[in-house]
This record gives C-alpha cells, sequence and structure tokens, in this order.
C-alpha cells in the first residue's frame, strides 16, 4: 500500500514546533518543504524571529519522548551535543507556593541545553531526512484558500508554493492566521489572560568551584511574592539563569542588580552560585503581557488542510517551560493522524476535525496547570473561574500530600513533564487517598 498522503507538505516556521511537524510529515508527502523568514543560522546563535530564544528553556519529558519517536536517537543527539543530564525530583532545588520540596526520584531524567543548541540538534535531525528541504529567508504573506480548502502559501515576494497540506507553525504574532481573519476565510475566538509577567535572562560561565555542578534551582514563591527565578545548568559548563517579576516590579539589568536580586530570594540556591560567575551574554528582558489560547475547535469558519501547531494555538506563561512540549506532543498527534489514514486510505479531507480536539487537549492539560497558577497572583488580572476557589483548595490539599507521601510527590512530578494529567487525582491509583484527604481537609476546615 502508497503510504504518501500527498505530493507536498508545506511549514511554516523553522522552530521547535516546525521541525517538529516536518519530522510527523516526512513519511507521508513525497516533499516537506520548510518555510521560515529568518536567515537560519549554522551555528547556535539566537533568531530574532524566536523571541524568547535567548531565556531558560527546557524540554519536558513527554516531549522529548515524543520527539524521539518523531526522530530516533535525538536523545542521544542532545546528549552529544552537550546537554546537561537532569534527574528530575533530585538535581533541581525547587521552591514553590508551598516551600522548598523534598527531593524524590520519579524514575526518569530530562536534558538541559539552550534554546538554540536545542533547535540546532532538532533542524539537524530533520534536514537529515531525504525529502525535507529548510528556505530560509524567505517571508510568508499568507495563505492560499480555494472553496474552503488551503492549497498552498503566498511568499511576501508575490511567489506562490502549492501545497496538499500546510502547517502553520508561525507562532502566535505570525501572519497567516490574521490575515485569514482579515480575509474573511477564517472565523474563531480568543481567551486571553493578563498575566503580566516579566525577566531578564544571562547566560552565565560556571567559576571554578562550580564547574561539573548539575543542578538545578526553581524559585516560584506564593503570593504576595512576585518575584521568580529559574536556573538550568546547560552546554559548555554554563548556566542559563532567568529573574522574574509579575506586574510592574523593575528588572534586574545589570550583574549587580541581578545578583541584589538572586539575594533577595527566599532560598540562596541561585545566589550562591551567580555571584562570582561570569555574564557572558548581555542581560536580556523578555515581557509577556498575555496568555493566548485561539479556539480552532470551536472556529465558524476556517480552511481545510491547514494545521496549526504549538504557539500558534496557544501561547503559555514561559515560566512553566510547556511551549516546546506541547508543539512535539501536537506534531505526535498529527503523526497518529497521518499513519491512521495512510493505513485506511482516508485521505487529507476532514483532517483538521480530527486534529483540533486532541490537539487542543494538550494545550488545555498545559493551559490548566499555567493559568491555575497565574490567577493565585494579584498581578494577573481580569475573573477568576466560578470554580476558582476550589481549585485552590484542592491544590492546597494535593501540595500538602506532596510534602509528606512520595506517591504523591512522583505524580506531581510526571504532572510537571505532562506525562499524567490531572485527572490521574481523579481516576488513578491514588484517587481514593486523594478524594478521602480532601474530605478530611473540609471536614476540618468546617470544624474551624
Amino acid at each position: 500500500m502508497n503510504s504518501k498522503l500527498g505530493a507536498q507538505a508545506v511549514v511554516v516556521g523553522a522552530g521547535m514546533g516546525g521541525l517538529a511537524a516536518a519530522a510527523a510529515l516526512a513519511p507521508y508527502f513525497e516533499r516537506v518543504s520548510i518555510i521560515d523568514k529568518d536567515a537560519i543560522p549554522t551555528g547556535d546563535e539566537v533568531r530574532l524571529g524566536v523571541g524568547q530564544g535567548a531565556h531558560t528553556h527546557q524540554l519536558l519529558k513527554a516531549g522529548e519522548e515524543t520527539l524521539e519517536r518523531l526522530l530516533p536517537g535525538l536523545r542521544d543527539g542532545l546528549y552529544a551535543a552537550g546537554a546537561a543530564e537532569i534527574r528530575v525530583g533530585r538535581d533541581v532545588i525547587f521552591f514553590d507556593p508551598g516551600g522548598p520540596l523534598p527531593e524524590c526520584d520519579p524514575g526518569f531524567s530530562v536534558t538541559a541545553l539552550s534554546r538554540p543548541r536545542y533547535e540546532r540538534v532538532l533542524r539537524d535531525k530533520v534536514l537529515a531526512l531525504p525529502n525535507v528541504t529548510l528556505r530560509d529567508d524567505t517571508p510568508v504573506a499568507g495563505c492560499l484558500v480555494e472553496d474552503g480548502v488551503c492549497i498552498g502559501v503566498e511568499l511576501a515576494d508575490g511567489d506562490k508554493v502549492l501545497a496538499d497540506l500546510v502547517v502553520d507553525a508561525s507562532g502566535m504574532n505570525g501572519p497567516l492566521c490574521a490575515k485569514l481573519a482579515q480575509d474573511g476565510l477564517a472565523d474563531f475566538d480568543s481567551e486571553m489572560v493578563k498575566i503580566n509577567v516579566a525577566y531578564t535572562t544571562v547566560r552565565f560561565q560556571k567559576p571554578e568551584g562550580w564547574r561539573g555542578d548539575g543542578k538545578g534551582v526553581f524559585v516560584l514563591p506564593p503570593p504576595p511574592g512576585n518575584q521568580f527565578a529559574l536556573l538550568l545548568p546547560i552546554e559548555d559548563d554554563q548556566w542559563t539563569v532567568s529573574l522574574g517579576v509579575r506586574g510592574d516590579t523593575p528588572l534586574p539589568r545589570n550583574h549587580e542588580e541581578f545578583n541584589a536580586f538572586a539575594k533577595s530570594l527566599p532560598v540562596s540556591g541561585v545566589y550562591d552560585r551567580v555571584r562570582d560567575a561570569t555574564p557572558l551574554t548581555p542581560f536580556k528582558a523578555f515581557r509577556k503581557t498575555h496568555a493566548v489560547r485561539r479556539q480552532f475547535g470551536a472556529a465558524r469558519r476556517w480552511p481545510d488542510r491547514l494545521i496549526p501547531v504549538g504557539d500558534t494555538m496557544t501561547s503559555f506563561n514561559p515560566t512553566f517551560g510547556q511551549g516546546m512540549t506541547v508543539a512535539a506532543l501536537q506534531a505526535g498527534t498529527l503523526a497518529r493522524l497521518m499513519a491512521e489514514r495512510a493505513a485506511t486510505g482516508g485521505g487529507l479531507d476532514g483532517l483538521g476535525k480530527a486534529y483540533f480536539p486532541q490537539a487542543e487537549a494538550v494545550a488545555a492539560a498545559a493551559w490548566g496547570l499555567a493559568i491555575g497558577s497565574d490567577y493565585s497572583y494579584a498581578e494577573t488580572e481580569g475573573p477568576r473561574p466560578a470554580d476558582f476557589a476550589q481549585q485552590q483548595f484542592s491544590g492546597r490539599v494535593f501540595r500538602q500530600l506532596c510534602a509528606s507521601e512520595p506517591d504523591f510527590l512522583v505524580l506531581r512530578m510526571r504532572m510537571g513533564h505532562m506525562l499524567e494529567s490531572g485527572m490521574a487525582l481523579r481516576e488513578g491509583p491514588l484517587a481514593a487517598r486523594f478524594g478521602a484527604a480532601i474530605q478530611a481537609a473540609q471536614q476540618a476546615q468546617a470544624a474551624g
């Protein structure tokens, strides 16, 4: 049986989401063409089109496993490129709104690299596929749509590239969705939450006494505290460090202010490391005012054979490190649908109807974790959900269990890495114990 579903697929965007999507499509098209507006570097330079490229990133375990299935050997490639190996639960000093978390071993490790190095390793792996090509320095102006079907893209220079399937991985600020809506070819709603998050990031060379240190440090204090910190070991015995705020609190702009900010945190792990470290990059600020979720699945109008992935669909608070993994998981969804249609001869028509419920479920799981935390802070603007008080109550009970019962702490680590969903607390092996803890907490609260 011919496994090919079309002659050409076009992927707009050569970031992590676009590269993952190209890997997912490669077995099912004669050609896969990736098109990006940036001049793609051959090394590890930060690209203009990746607004957060200079900042702290981590590929969560679910994303790593998905990319490994799409591109066998990728994990080894990440380590060969210098990735630090972090044993989750053991190699991270974690201070969250409930205080310091105890150590645990959930049984898996993850990689830690700079975003440009992650992207380069994945790009090299994808472009080694014989039918995948990259056309860089080529802005895309919009989609070509005929009779409600996307048949390709139009480039900024007026050239047209025809395709049997188009994937939009150009991000929330990419041109395609806005142009479709402007031209009356798409009609969809968006959910926006004003989260008011900003941070400054710098890469440091580890001082002599810290060479080989493989610990990460995550500091996420409870409200009313509005400062946070993320430190990860990366390639070349360096750290990438992001110090952030919610609201209008000024960001650190130089090494002296960076050290003072780190010293003010409730744990010393970041300050101990950076106070004598050498900055290797400028102190670069990034501001994220809104988290946005586009509701394509309920769109009143959307072109067939046009598939969005990653930040094009949902743009999260980057503090929680979900973006690359959500994009990878959505690419994995696309790969499964391609395999099913190739096996059954189903073709590409109506692909979005099958894709959107699954892709949006992936995004919703990450959105729920991130926004649930964002809403706890006064700096996040807008009305809270009707069940927000109950969510907070359940979250506090879960956090207390994590502090005292290793099974719950392991589950939390697996949830954080998107290996488990929140449904595990209702339907999994710990559901009965969690239900009993909720009931006991409610009774204690009622008793005053």
